[in-house]
């Protein structure tokens, strides 16, 4: 009897886990554990709702206490691997893949998940690999599909990503992430049969889901080639409209960081960078959609340099040590940044990591927007490191940002209101770090590198104290993947059409118009 009211209180779980309950699984799991500890499912499921929630330390605590339990369970050993990947310990995951391949050579999950830690590596061509395996077990399986079609988008085979996207909604017609995808592949015409599939399939997504939310961007992409551009902007405001409402998020706890960040690096009026003899990193950064994908191919077309693409090494460590309840930094900055005991650490953390990518150039590139938050930060553990700041005409760099459906994060671009403020006070933080390090940053403004770009891309590659090559002026023909929605314009030549972007929605857009 006891076991049968244990299995059903874990049924239960299991049905609250898929509807997203993570705190209930929570709660009601240690319990369930605290009585029944050799069951160890519960494990797995407590672990994954922390998992869920962000928690991974927490996440690989329970996972690790299931293992002892059954150390070959393939199901835990998928979820432990996926946290360590989650928690950037690369190698530990990708040991524990492929352990569950030995074990298993039919999980289809090690292979699909395997293949995504090699896509974030930027080695595309073992991630295909692997695709390509879980297909031979699979080859009805949309996922796989999906995953293929992302792999050879981030090498510029944009007529594979069509296809392998294609095939996916074969298999599931509600796959709408892989509608996206080709809307992201392919310029459309006004009787393109996709154009009109998106169209209908809409009509069956009523209510507010993420499926309307690809659908709406999708829509909107296909209007714009068309040239109906009320059209393409009724289905960006209403598809930004819908995403905003989906998401947890509110803007202000952005700001209230940028603004203590300010406050904080004031009060630091003499400081002391600790000696540091790497200068091989050059961070390119600055909003999103300014530029940066554009800068790192140029860059990385040259034969020393390696890029790494948007790495999230920086923000982990800056965002564990140095920021506390998400909107402000630590009360004792001033103290930790010169303490060598505390720094140097962090260096190795950093250095760590890029070592999973297992290159021998002699620079490498660290392309994440977003860490013009943390230019304080780059100087103090990185002084010799090069800071490349991107910069495009606010009004069409905002409306960049306001047509793409980000993978996570970015949830400020999804309500004009939102990108407003937060582009204004991007606008202030580097104000406020080129008036401290005004020798340390190179500002690279989006519209004098398409209208000027021989002279520009040679002082970009000046910049980074590189000898001059051919190769840079011919970036298009960069190999190195990009995972970001650049990839189609960062491989052409540069061209004008996107410098004057909003003019056609100045119209529709009112608070963008208005406010920038």
């Amino acid at each position: 009897m006891k076991d049968q009211n244990i299995l059903e209180q874990i049924q239960i779980l299991m049905n609250q886990l898929k509807v997203k309950n993570f705190q209930h699984v929570l709660t009601k799991g240690k319990v369930l554990l605290k009585k029944n500890p050799e069951y160890v499912i519960l494990y797995n499921l407590v672990g994954s709702s922390y998992q869920n929630l962000g928690e991974n330390i927490n996440a690989e605590i329970y996972f690790k206490k299931g293992l002892k339990l059954d150390a070959n369970n393939i199901a835990l050993m998928n979820n432990l691997a996926m946290t360590y990947k989650n928690l950037l310990k690369y190698k530990l995951s990708e040991e524990i893949y492929k352990k569950i391949i030995n074990l298993n050579n039919k999980y289809i999950n090690a292979y699909v998940n395997l293949g995504n830690l090699k896509r974030d590596l930027n080695q595309f061509d073992e991630a295909i690999k692997f695709y390509e395996k879980a297909l031979l077990i699979n080859d009805t399986n949309p996922i796989i599909y999906y995953s293929l079609a992302l792999a050879h988008q981030g090498v510029g085979n944009f007529e594979k990503t069509s296809f392998y996207s294609r095939k996916a909604l074969e298999y599931d017609p509600n796959f709408t992430r892989a509608d996206h995808l080709i809307s992201q592949s392919i310029n459309y015409k006004k009787n393109d049969k996709h154009y009109k599939d998106m169209r209908q399939k809409l009509i069956n997504f009523k209510s507010k889901s993420l499926e309307r939310v690809d659908l709406c961007f999708s829509l909107a992409k296909a209007e714009e080639d068309i040239g109906n551009i009320e059209a393409a902007s009724e289905y960006l405001i209403e598809g930004n409209k819908t995403k905003k409402s989906l998401i947890d998020y509110e803007v202000n706890s952005e700001i209230n960081l940028i603004n203590d960040i300010i406050r904080k690096f004031s009060l630091i009026k003499n400081e002391k960078i600790l000696k540091e003899n790497n200068n091989n990193i050059i961070f390119i950064l600055g909003m999103p959609r300014s530029g940066t994908s554009l800068i790192e191919q140029i860059i990385t077309s040259h034969s020393k340099v390696f890029g790494c693409g948007e790495l999230p090494i920086l923000s982990n460590i800056i965002k564990k040590k140095f920021i506390k309840n998400n909107d402000s930094i630590i009360d004792n900055l001033d103290e930790s940044i010169k303490d060598p005991m505390f720094i140097t650490p962090l260096r190795k953390e950093y250095f760590d990591f890029i070592d999973n990518f297992n290159h021998n150039q002699k620079k490498i590139t660290d392309k994440a927007p977003l860490n013009f938050r943390w230019i304080g930060f780059i100087r103090i553990l990185f002084p010799k490191a090069k800071i490349i700041h991107c910069v495009r005409e606010p009004k069409n760099n905002c409306l960049s940002m306001f047509k793409n459906l980000f993978e996570g994060g970015l949830n400020f671009t999804y309500d004009q209101e939102d990108l407003v403020k937060f582009y204004n006070h991007y606008v202030k933080l580097m104000n406020f770090w080129k008036s401290k390090y005004s020798l340390d940053i190179m500002d690279i403004n989006y519209e004098d590198l398409i209208s000027n770009s021989q002279a520009t891309i040679k002082e970009i590659i000046k910049f980074c104290n590189l000898e001059w090559e051919e190769n840079c002026l011919e970036f298009y023909k960069n190999k190195t993947p990009i995972k970001t929605m650049s990839t189609a314009q960062a491989r052409k030549p540069l061209y004008k059409t996107s410098l004057k972007n909003f003019e056609k929605y100045k119209n529709y857009l009112k608070i963008l118009e208005e406010s920038l």
